[in-house]
């Protein structure tokens, strides 16, 4: 998997939202389309399951390094979206959180990408009005940790205006569309990819407003 500019440290190495978009009208994309993996039968995975848990309670149990913590409980997160236990996946995202703001505090920048992964998943499972109440605090950390205008900014203000659209809210969804452009517009970066989408998404709302 592509390493993602959109996190802050290296927990969390790839941030599933930033693979796996926030995207009206469209069912969430498995995890099998970016990380390859075998069927491994019922009996296997529920292996897996064990021994990651295992794993994450011997390393809490230790005080071990958090990064490492926050890794593991990241891998649980996988398993459980790459096998559709969606739910799972968020009760895994919520206890995550926990760990990760007694480890760094809550206003730190390692804990964004896991309040992102949590609206994420959130919005896979249309509690948007939860994913909006992930995502607010998130992007208040990355405002922080790097201004208001950058791309960390940028990236979640986009994903606001999605949450926003769901909510039908169309005049905030528009409003996070735009802000979201303008920042891009003002960053400079050389991927301009993100800035498509949210171009994209500014252009189709205009268009169903007309």
């Amino acid at each position: 998997m592509t390493e993602t500019r959109y996190t802050v440290t290296n927990t969390f190495s790839s941030t599933i939202a930033s693979d796996l978009d926030f995207s009206p009208g469209e069912a969430m994309i498995s995890m099998t389309t970016t990380i390859p993996v075998e069927s491994l039968g019922n009996d296997a995975e529920v292996e897996v399951e064990t021994g990651i848990i295992r794993r994450i309670s011997e390393l809490e149990s230790t005080n071990s390094n958090k990064e490492s913590v926050i890794e593991v409980y990241n891998k649980l997160v996988r398993h459980y979206l790459r096998n559709d236990e969606v739910s799972k996946a968020a009760e895994t995202l919520e206890k995550a959180l926990v760990f990760a703001q007694k480890a760094y505090g809550e206003k730190h920048p390692a804990v964004a990408p896991v309040l992102i992964e949590l609206a994420f998943v959130n919005y896979t499972l249309s509690n948007y009005e939860q994913a909006k109440g992930y995502l607010e605090p998130a992007l208040a950390i990355q405002e922080k940790a790097y201004g208001k205008v950058s791309e960390q900014a940028a990236f979640v203000v986009h994903k606001l205006g999605r949450i926003h659209e769901m909510l039908g809210s169309n005049d905030k969804a528009e409003a996070m569309y735009l802000r979201s452009v303008t920042t891009y517009q003002n960053t400079y970066s050389e991927d301009d990819s993100q800035i498509i989408i949210a171009r994209n998404d500014l252009a189709r709302m205009r268009r169903q407003r007309k």
